[in-house]
């Protein structure tokens, strides 16, 4: 009895040893496409859902006589990797696995947009020892599930639907995305989605994943290492956007939160009012 006792503890530790190498070697790591422009201090900007680094370049100019700009694509989106996770938990590691490889001279500064914004918030609560100052933009520590769902679906449906297989060139893309989306933006979002590969056209971004983890993303960061945040962080609204209500329902998560308004600019701040944005950023970084 005894030794069947001993026999059964070794294969138990055997057992936990291979799982645990196993983990360890099947760990993916997430190697996110970036840019970089300018000198100084480094100053992280993530984009949101839908978007893509090359959406933050004129702020990176306008940004880049003080700072290194760092601008990443996150996962499943411009030319970063595909992944089938899609949560804070995975993408918020995924900054901290760049920051780390970056070995930047000093913490760099971070600003996050919508879903970069909820990142931001995910990384501070999990690592605030990573970063120096943080900005969010147009978003809050809430859920937007059922508030804002509808476009994000209606895009989602279109680019499932659409088939790339009747067109030859851009410009016949081009022409197809217009019959569906009358505006602007909405056919920009589309058309610097798209690559051209061996084989034709295709999406850059994981649609088929971002349809399904969608209520994660649109939710709350779920339980992380600390309740709080309680150094100094910059929340930017846009006058015309509903998404940060007051800053009452930032204080509970960041109790030191400070909250500005940009006049005349929605949800899309950046490309709507992008000089008052740059030097709100400004502002913050460079002055107590």
């Amino acid at each position: 009895m005894r030794t069947f006792t001993k026999k059964k503890r070794k294969t138990s530790i055997i057992c936990n040893l291979f799982v645990n190498l196993y983990l360890e070697v099947h760990q993916i790591s997430m190697k996110l496409y970036f840019r970089k422009q300018g000198e100084g201090t480094p100053l992280i900007i993530l984009h949101g859902l839908w978007g893509a680094s090359e959406n933050w370049l004129p702020i990176a100019h306008s940004l880049e006589d003080r700072f290194q700009v760092i601008l990443p694509d996150i996962r499943n989106h411009g030319q970063s990797p595909h992944a089938d996770e899609m949560n804070y938990e995975v993408m918020s590691d995924d900054i901290i696995e760049l920051i780390e490889d970056l070995r930047l001279p000093v913490p760099p500064h971070i600003v996050g947009h919508s879903m970069g914004g909820k990142i931001v918030m995910a990384l501070l609560l999990k690592r605030p020892d990573i970063v120096n100052k943080a900005i969010v933009v147009d978003i809050a520590p809430v859920s937007y599930s059922q508030q804002d769902g509808g476009s994000h679906y209606k895009i989602i449906d279109f680019m499932a639907n659409f088939d790339f297989t009747r067109f030859t060139t851009r410009e016949e893309v081009r022409k197809a995305i217009q019959q569906h989306f009358k505006t602007e933006r909405s056919q920009q979002l589309f058309l610097k989605n798209i690559k051209k590969t061996a084989s034709g056209f295709e999406w850059k971004i994981n649609h088929r994943v971002l349809s399904q983890h969608f209520d994660e993303i649109s939710g709350c960061p779920g339980k992380l290492t600390h309740d709080t945040y309680d150094k100094e962080i910059l929340f930017i609204k846009g006058e015309q956007s509903n998404l940060i209500t007051s800053i009452n329902c930032l204080q509970a998560q960041f109790p030191a939160a400070r909250l500005k308004e940009i006049p005349q600019c929605g949800h899309w701040i950046h490309s709507e009012q992008p000089e008052k944005l740059a030097q709100a950023i400004r502002d913050f970084l460079l002055f107590p």
